[in-house]
């Protein structure tokens, strides 16, 4: 799996393990798009998904400083998280395989999602120990992202065949068996020991509350806000014009093919700009799908919408992953990656509860999406120049 030219074997098992929890991830997806949403009413769809979006958002206050501490406390805790994800994960799937009809599905669901965002914390603080010594690591976390989503297209017809026959719960417990398998590479992963002192620790998170580093989470944040409302609000709109099986297929498509798309365009783009200049290119380029799209809407006009924001999105959290990496010393890494995926997460669920709670017209509400992008890109552009008159 030479993602890579050159590659370190630390690379590759980082990889491997990168394509697990992808494919179990969108076998996980696909049971709960069933479960959760298609199968029942618009209005207990609402419900349930509103339940949900509460469970992904309640216990963030207290989960990433917890993970943060232990992460930079401890040298050697990076591998381990990363097993503990691809094995927590795989057991919450087993047991969610009987228990589909119950209400701790919601719960179960909620801890899969959870160390699916740790398992992202894990990985980028540890990307940097997997990479040669002044190796790109914008093309590093390009592979990462390349790899997912080609392990996603993978695993969804499979996955799909496995729904309808035999059922759910078979492909759940072929999800288990795939996050299992996640934990054999990770076991391998670079584990330096020792305790980091906390001097070193601190002095790193002060470099982690700079203005550049706030701009790009703003900026990144903005863009996931954006993924989270268009998911929702695009969902709903094919549920009302009777498209959601139809529609479902389609958007899937679109977004793993938009986001392969965008993990290969990433690094062409850095060879131009820099990961800066990649955030604020990302931002005009989805505000001016959103702003085509939503004039003339349709299911077609909405794949392109999903394909053109999963590339924006994809080149946006690749440069945003490789800023963090490149400012921070390694003792503030886990920190930084918590509280940013934390900010990314609750953006996300911010931007999935405005379709929820209002009805919004397919069309107007896309066009919307695009001027906000637009409004977005021109805040960060501007904050970066201010930042660079200061001296």
């Amino acid at each position: 799996m030479r993602f890579i030219p050159g590659a370190t074997p630390q690379m590759t098992r980082l990889l491997r393990h990168q394509a697990t929890g992808a494919a179990g991830d969108a076998l996980v997806a696909l049971a709960l798009a069933g479960s959760l949403f298609f199968s029942v009413p618009e209005t207990t769809a609402r419900a349930r998904v509103g339940l949900y979006l509460a469970l992904t958002v309640a216990p963030f206050a207290v989960v990433a400083p917890l993970l943060a501490r232990v992460l930079d406390r401890f040298r050697g805790s990076l591998r381990w998280a990363m097993v503990l994800t691809s094995v927590g994960r795989a057991t919450l799937a087993w047991w969610m395989a009987t228990r589909l009809d119950s209400l701790l599905l919601f719960p179960l669901a909620f801890g899969i999602l959870m160390l699916s965002r740790a398992s992202l914390v894990v990985r980028g603080a540890i990307l940097p120990l997997a990479v040669e010594e002044h190796g790109s690591l914008v093309e590093a976390n390009s592979a990462l992202s390349r790899v997912a989503a080609i392990a996603g297209m993978v695993a969804v017809p499979v996955g799909l065949g496995l729904v309808r026959w035999p059922g759910e719960n078979a492909e759940l417990l072929f999800c288990a068996a795939v996050y299992y398998i996640g934990a054999i590479p990770a076991l391998r992963l670079p584990a330096p020991k020792g305790r980091r002192p906390k001097r070193e620790r601190l002095s790193a998170q002060a470099i982690g509350r700079s203005a550049p580093l706030r701009q790009a989470v703003l900026a990144t944040a903005g863009m996931r806000f954006l993924v989270g409302y268009l998911v929702f609000h695009l969902a709903f709109a094919l549920r009302r014009e009777d498209l959601s099986s139809i529609g479902l297929g389609v958007l899937i498509a679109s977004a793993a093919l938009g986001g392969l798309a965008g993990a290969i365009i990433a690094p062409r783009l850095r060879r131009a700009l820099r990961e800066e200049g990649m955030l604020f290119a990302a931002l005009v380029a989805a505000g001016a799908a959103g702003l085509i799209v939503g004039r003339w809407f349709s299911l077609g006009a909405a794949g392109v919408l999903v394909f053109a924001f999963s590339i924006a999105s994809g080149a946006a959290k690749v440069a945003f992953d490789s800023i963090i990496q490149r400012e921070l010393p390694e003792g503030a890494r886990g920190w930084a990656f918590a509280r940013s995926e934390s900010v990314l997460q609750l953006a996300w669920v911010g931007g999935a509860a405005a379709p929820l709670l209002v009805p919004i017209p397919a069309g107007p509400g896309v066009f919307a999406a695009g001027v906000v992008a637009q409004v977005l890109a021109i805040l960060f552009i501007a904050g970066r120049r201010r930042a660079a008159r200061v001296p």
